[in-house]
């Protein structure tokens, strides 16, 4: 694993604006499902309504998780939520340890991987 020296975050502006879009619409999907089920449950043909809100729900859910496993980091290049088969929606990078808002944030002087090293 190779370290990484700190450098200006805000080179890395462009790509963490995509990681934090990514969360956000993945997030957004997931907090939409119980507001949705309970549209559906107050409506007249209730059992057809739930069953096409949550089929709706499962495809969407199943592509905002897709969307947010393939994001790259900008710094290391690596999924920024994916470490091997697992995904881990954690506020840094689970290669390189860049926070989602270090472009918006003092730049580190060391990274976390520096600091508690490789465990």
């Amino acid at each position: 694993m190779t370290d990484h020296a700190p450098t200006d975050p805000k080179e890395y502006a462009d790509g963490l604006k995509k990681v934090r879009s990514r969360r956000l619409f993945l997030w957004l999907v997931i907090l939409i499902y119980l507001p949705a089920m309970m549209l559906a449950l107050d409506s007249p043909n209730y059992k057809t309504w739930v069953t096409i809100v949550f089929a709706t729900w499962i495809v969407v859910l199943i592509i905002a998780v897709a969307f947010a496993c393939i994001v790259r980091c900008p710094r290391c290049g690596e999924c920024f939520h994916t470490h091997g088969p697992t995904f881990l929606p954690f506020r840094r990078c689970l290669h390189c340890a860049l926070h989602v808002n270090a472009d918006k944030r003092a730049p580190e002087a060391d990274s976390p991987k520096a600091k508690y090293g490789n465990k």
